[in-house]
C-alpha cells in the first residue's frame, strides 16, 4: 500500500496521531534537538505515525477534541522525562558558578543555546543515560498504549506531572552536592589564610584551585552522578504509567 492509499484511508485519525508523536518526540533527547535536522524529525514522526495509525483508537466525532487531547498526551509525556534532563542542567549551572566558569561559554547545538562546559558535558551525560536505559524504545511503547485510553484524566494527568516536577530541586542538590561542598571548603580555608596572611593575594591562588579541585571531584563523582539520575529516570516509567494507563 503506498503512503498515499495509507493516509486517505486513515485520514480522520491522521492528524491526532501525527500531532500527538510530533509533540512528544519534540521533549525527547537527540531527536528533538535543534541540531536535528527539521525534515529528519518530521520524518520520524511521520514514520511513527504510519505505523501507530491502524492499531491507534482515536475520536473521529470531534477533531478539535482529539487534536487537544494528542497535544495533553504528547506534552505530558515530554514533559516526564525533560523535567529529570532540566535537574541535570541546574546542578551543572550551580556547579558552572562555583568553579568560576560561569564566564566561558560554548554552543549547545540540543538546544541553540549558549551554555557553560559543565553544562554542555552534563548535558551530553544526560542524553547518554537515558539512552542507556532504554527509554527511548519505552516512550515509543507508550504513545502506542495511549491510545488505548479511552478517556484522558486531565486533572490526574496534571496533578501527577506536578508531583514528578517535584523531583526537579533534589535531584539537581544530590548531583551538585559534592562538588558544591568541596568548594565551599576551599573558601573557607582561603577565607583562613587570608586572615593569617593578609599580604598574600589569595584570588591568584583560590581561582585555579577552585577550578582543578571542582575539575578533579567532578571526575571522581561521574559513577555516583550516572547512578543517582539512573534512579531517578526510572521514576519517567512511573509517570509515564499514570499517563497511558
Amino acid at each position: 500500500m503506498e503512503l498515499y492509499d495509507l493516509i486517505t484511508l486513515y485520514s480522520d485519525r491522521f492528524i491526532p496521531v501525527f500531532i500527538r508523536i510530533a509533540v512528544m518526540l519534540g521533549f525527547i533527547p537527540f531527536i528533538g534537538a535543534r541540531m536535528t535536522p527539521m525534515i529528519v524529525r518530521i520524518g520520524f514522526a511521520l514514520a511513527l505515525t504510519l505505523l501507530v495509525l491502524p492499531v491507534a483508537e482515536v475520536r473521529t466525532d470531534n477533531l478539535m477534541g482529539a487534536v487537544l487531547e494528542g497535544m495533553f498526551m504528547g506534552l505530558s509525556m515530554g514533559l516526564a522525562a525533560r523535567i529529570i534532563l532540566t535537574a541535570i542542567e541546574m546542578a551543572s549551572q550551580w556547579i558552572n558558578l562555583q568553579l568560576g566558569l560561569g564566564m566561558a561559554s560554548v554552543f549547545n547545538p540540543l538546544v541553540g543555546e549558549t551554555l557553560g562546559p559543565i553544562t554542555f558535558f552534563f548535558t551530553l551525560l544526560g542524553m547518554l543515560i537515558f539512552f542507556m536505559l532504554d527509554l527511548h524504545h519505552y516512550y515509543i511503547e507508550a504513545i502506542i498504549r495511549s491510545f488505548e485510553v479511552t478517556s484522558v484524566r486531565y486533572e490526574g494527568i496534571f496533578q501527577g506531572i506536578i508531583e514528578h516536577s517535584k523531583i526537579m530541586f533534589p535531584l539537581a542538590l544530590k548531583i551538585a552536592a559534592p562538588i558544591l561542598l568541596v568548594q565551599m571548603l576551599i573558601n573557607i580555608a582561603m577565607g583562613f589564610v587570608s586572615k593569617v596572611m593578609p599580604q598574600a593575594n589569595i584570588f591568584f591562588v583560590a581561582v585555579p584551585l577552585n577550578i582543578f579541585s571542582g575539575l578533579f571531584f567532578i571526575i571522581l563523582s561521574i559513577p555516583v552522578m550516572l547512578a543517582v539520575a539512573a534512579r531517578y529516570f526510572i521514576n519517567v516509567k512511573d509517570a509515564i504509567s499514570v499517563i497511558t494507563r
